[in-house]
C-alpha cells in the first residue's frame, strides 16, 4: 500500500500544568528559567499516558522545553516508545515578554489574532509558528505516514497544528479550539493531507 493512502492518527498532547502556569509567567525557548510540572500536572499527564497505553503508538515527539519533556517521559515510560525531540515543537518565542507575566503580553496582544504578524524581535508571530509546524508535519508524514503518533507540545503550536491537520486557515485554527493543560486530542488524517 502506498504510504499516502494510509490513515495517520495524531494524538496532540499539551504539557501538564507547570510551575510557570501557576505563577502566571510566560516561558519560552531558550529557557531563561526552568519550570517543572506540578504534582497536579503529573497526575493529569499520567491519566493521559494510561489512555494512550492501548493505542499501539509508533512514534512520540516532544518539544525540547522542560515541561514538555517531563510530560513526554511520563508517557514514554507508560507506552514503551522512545522520545524524539524536535525544536520546531517548542513554545512560541515570547521575546521581550519571556519570563514576564501573561498580563503584560496580553496588554498589547489581547487575542491570538493580534499575534498573527509581529516583530520577531518582540514576540514570534503565529504565522511563523505555523511555518515551523508545517515543516515538522511534512517531515513526519514523509517518515511516519500510517503510524499512530503522539506529539507533546504547547498551546499555540498545538492550536496551529490541529488547524493544519484539519485543513483550516491559521485564523480559523486560532478561533476554533485551544487545548487544556495535560489534555490529549485525537486527529485522524487520510493520505498526504499536506499535498493539497
Amino acid at each position: 500500500m502506498n504510504p499516502s493512502d494510509n490513515e495517520t492518527t495524531f494524538y496532540l498532547v499539551r504539557h501538564g500544568e507547570a510551575e510557570h502556569n501557576v505563577l502566571g509567567i510566560l516561558s519560552s525557548w531558550p529557557e531563561k528559567r526552568i519550570f517543572h510540572l506540578t504534582e497536579n500536572g503529573k497526575l493529569r499527564v499520567s491519566a493521559v499516558a494510561e489512555e494512550l497505553s492501548d493505542k499501539k503508538i509508533g512514534k512520540l515527539y516532544s518539544s525540547p522545553i522542560t515541561r514538555t519533556l517531563e510530560t513526554a517521559r511520563i508517557i514514554s515510560e507508560r507506552i514503551g516508545v522512545g522520545i524524539t525531540v524536535d525544536e520546531r515543537l517548542r513554545e512560541t518565542d515570547f521575546g521581550v515578554y519571556d519570563c514576564g507575566t501573561f498580563a503584560a503580553r496580553d496588554e498589547k496582544y489581547a487575542t491570538d489574532l493580534d499575534r498573527l504578524d509581529t516583530d520577531i524581535a518582540e514576540i514570534e508571530g503565529l504565522r511563523h509558528v505555523r511555518e515551523r509546524i508545517v515543516s515538522f508535519l511534512g517531515d513526519v508524514m514523509n517518515r511516519d505516514a500510517g503510524e499512530k503518533i503522539v506529539i507533546v507540545s504547547h498551546g499555540d503550536p498545538l492550536e496551529v497544528m490541529r488547524g493544519v491537520l484539519l485543513g483550516q486557515t491559521l485564523e480559523e485554527s486560532l478561533l476554533d479550539w485551544a487545548p487544556e493543560k495535560g489534555s490529549m486530542t485525537e486527529v485522524v488524517v487520510l493520505g498526504d493531507f499536506l499535498a493539497a
